[in-house]
């Protein structure tokens, strides 16, 4: 008896807890309608990662699900994905989030941020929408159990009335105009614009396993300025001014060209020698009535078979030695310096151009030192009764 007493005692006490769960979850599924939400994604449909950030709580994963669940309806959305591949995120801002994000197979990141209301409740949401070169593409704010309004439409142009003036019809034919010239690119002036476009940064890609999701590849490729030009080959090495790097990075190249040159034409010699060799044909014994030439005629055949097998045995082993020729070549790396050692280069040479472009290491200009005052000098003619002279009077 006392046991049926216990166990209704703790169903009693968790039915109350689920059901809160239970409503606030399907509060945020109403606040987050995927009608609403449709409008606030421009563009054709995209691949989405949604990304909660900030205070770890109960309340945000219940609204990442509910934005999730609305992305997938809204009919904007090929692709939502979660943000578990990027690993802790609670602590980043915006920008390293997106950063991080760039790297998987998404056009957005979006990213969820709860704020506590006057009495302390998670209740209101701030969702930024951005693409991954890091501009801004939009965010709404949402109330916890109010649904959120569709985007305002843009005004719609005023219709001239009646009353109002009409302009002068236009020409029948009007004269062509003259083509505009080309206008010469102004150089840049703004030292922080050139950082932005001349800095070197670097892509993460991250192959996932699509079962088990764990990462099973990752590659960091470097590009130039916030453009991304991808700085591919010797390119980097260039940038960054290593000619000895150029010089090792091209003679990898060479050697890997040379062996696998090499490694193609002994695969496709070694086949044909070896099947040249077994296609040589044998003599005929039959004609033969006594036994001395029928003999010899045997052992001449198996004399010619055992020369067939070893050209066959020959060509297979230069075959066998083209494919490993073939597969060193794949496997050889051409650049001279590991992942990390490309980012110390890169770093070096972004402190190196923020001091040639007079930044402080946090980007911003530094301020010129200010000129001394100007030395003003004057002389004054002085005359006394004992007599006179000049007097130098100055400000330093």
């Amino acid at each position: 008896m006392l046991r049926t007493l216990l166990i209704s005692l703790v169903l009693l006490l968790a039915v109350p807890r689920s059901s809160a769960l239970a409503a606030e979850e399907a509060s945020w599924n109403t606040t987050l309608p995927a009608e609403a939400v449709a409008t606030y994604l421009d563009g054709p449909p995209a691949r989405y990662m949604v990304v909660p950030a900030g205070t770890e709580a109960p309340e945000l994963a219940q609204a990442e699900q509910a934005l999730a669940a609305a992305l997938r309806n809204s009919g904007k959305a090929v692709l939502v994905m979660n943000a578990q591949a990027l690993g802790p995120v609670a602590q980043l801002d915006d920008a390293a989030i997106v950063q991080r994000g760039a790297g998987f197979p998404v056009d957005r990141v979006m990213v969820l941020r709860l704020f506590p209301d006057a009495s302390g409740a998670l209740t209101q949401a701030v969702v930024t929408l951005y693409d991954t070169a890091g501009q801004p593409r939009g965010s709404f704010f949402a109330n916890q159990g109010t649904a959120l309004a569709p985007r305002p439409q843009a005004p719609e142009q005023k219709v001239a009335s009646a009353s109002e003036p009409t302009p002068p019809p236009a020409p029948a034919n009007p004269p062509p105009a003259a083509p505009a010239r080309p206008s010469k690119p102004k150089p840049l002036t703004d030292p922080v614009e050139q950082y932005e476009q001349q800095y070197i940064g670097f892509d993460e890609f991250v192959a996932l396993n699509g079962q088990t999701g764990t990462v099973v590849a990752q590659t960091s490729l470097p590009y130039e300025g916030k453009f991304k030009r991808p700085l591919q080959g010797d390119a980097f090495y260039k940038k960054v001014g290593r000619e000895d790097l150029v010089q090792a990075y091209q003679g990898k190249i060479a050697l890997k060209t040379v062996i696998g040159i090499a490694g193609g034409a002994a695969l496709v010699g070694g086949a044909i020698f070896g099947i040249n060799g077994l296609n040589a044909g044998e003599e005929d014994c039959a004609g033969y009535d006594d036994y001395a030439g029928s003999s010899a005629c045997f052992d001449r055949n198996w004399a010619r078979q055992d020369e067939q097998r070893a050209k066959f045995l020959t060509g297979l082993g230069i075959s066998t030695a083209g494919i490993v020729a073939l597969a060193a070549a794949i496997l050889i790396n051409p650049h001279p310096v590991t992942a990390s050692e490309a980012r110390e280069l890169a770093d070096g040479y972004n402190k190196k151009l923020k001091t040639n472009l007079g930044l402080s290491e946090d980007g911003t200009p530094i301020a010129p030192p200010e000129r001394p005052a100007a030395i003003q000098a004057r002389f004054s003619p002085v005359f006394r009764p004992d007599g006179g002279g000049l007097m130098l009077s100055g400000t330093f």
